[in-house]
């Protein structure tokens, strides 16, 4: 990754004032670009929302030309200051802006919020005798590390695809949403994640419904998810529940309008967080009430040849692995 431009400015509310960088940060030094590198790769492999960067005129902002990019961080910092500083349960902390580019070519734009976390450190004094003393103190600036995500920042891909993620806040004054008061966003946005759980609920209270195992249900529904996103990069509702209701018209059909009334489309679109949910369902975990935990690849999920689930006359429930050569322990 080659950075081109970065700087990080300081937001203070003690002197109730932003402290901005006059100088970009030196793009050569090897803590930088390993902390600006890393942030960005967390970031972009963990699920965000996304949107078009015509919905958005500070982020159109963040891309321009009409201002050098100093001016553009410092623009948007003293923004940023003046949205939170009187919003107490929002963390002080740093903006880093950034300009970087990847190895195959994609061009990417950044604001990421790094909050404050407090370190305990050592500290060398000396008395009034001049005798080293040395003591623990507290720093209450500490960045955070790069591999621990960031709360609330965007990064804009090919000046185009934004991908953001956000954190809301409540106290007195209401909430506070960085989509909202940052970014300036007048639509909603939903993650794929939420919606996900939506449809997770509406297909286990159908299935329950219609007398379906629960298990064997979520089996086939993440199987379908993972082929969807797979093929489309998207997650097709109606696939799903081919998938899972087979020639039971009915249940499909209460299926669809459940997630209807729940406001979920027929069709969610994951392309910008494909990887993310790929990563994500291309496994499934399996609780056994006993205990035991089994972690399964999607594809052999429904192959008998490798698992089979068998319904025992006393009502419980076996599940037997098969053509195992060699058995593992992860001491």
């Amino acid at each position: 990754m080659e950075i081109e431009n970065a700087v990080i400015n300081i937001m203070n509310r003690e002197i109730n004032s932003a402290v901005f960088s006059q100088k970009e940060l030196d793009t050569t030094d090897e803590i930088v670009i390993e902390y600006i590198e890393k942030l960005v790769k967390k970031f972009l492999n963990s699920e965000c929302l996304t949107f078009e960067i015509e919905e958005s005129e500070p982020a159109q902002y963040l891309i321009s030309k009409e201002d050098s990019f100093i001016k553009i961080a410092e623009s948007m910092t003293q923004y940023y200051f003046e949205a939170i500083k009187t919003w107490a349960e929002i963390p002080e902390g740093d903006l880093l802006f950034f300009r970087v580019n990847d190895e195959i070519g994609n061009e990417y734009a950044g604001m990421i919020k790094l909050d404050y976390t407090a370190k305990y450190i050592h500290l060398i004094d000396y008395d009034d005798d001049n005798v080293v003393t040395n003591k623990i103190g507290k720093n209450k600036a500490i960045l955070p590390a790069p591999t621990q995500g960031a709360s609330c920042g965007i990064i804009i891909k090919n000046k185009q695809a934004c991908f953001v993620h956000e954190k809301t806040y409540q106290d007195v004054q209401g909430t506070w949403s960085f989509v909202e008061k940052i970014l300036e966003l007048k639509q909603k946005k939903t993650k794929v994640s939420e919606n996900v759980a939506k449809v997770k609920k509406s297909l286990k209270s159908v299935s329950k419904k219609y007398d379906i195992e629960e298990y064997e249900a979520v089996m086939d529904a993440q199987k379908a998810i993972y082929k969807s996103i797979d093929e489309d990069s998207s997650i097709n509702n109606e696939q799903l529940a081919q998938q899972v209701f087979g020639d039971n018209v009915q249940a499909k059909q209460d299926f669809m309008e459940d997630l209807d009334k729940k406001g979920v489309a027929p069709k969610i679109a994951v392309d910008a967080n494909a990887p993310v949910f790929e990563r994500k369902y291309q496994k499934q975990k399996l609780k056994l009430d006993n205990g035991i935990e089994i972690v399964v690849p999607v594809d052999l999920l429904k192959n008998r040849d490798y698992i089979e689930f068998k319904n025992n006359t006393d009502g419980s429930l076996s599940v037997i692995i098969k053509n195992i050569e060699n058995i593992k322990n992860n001491f």
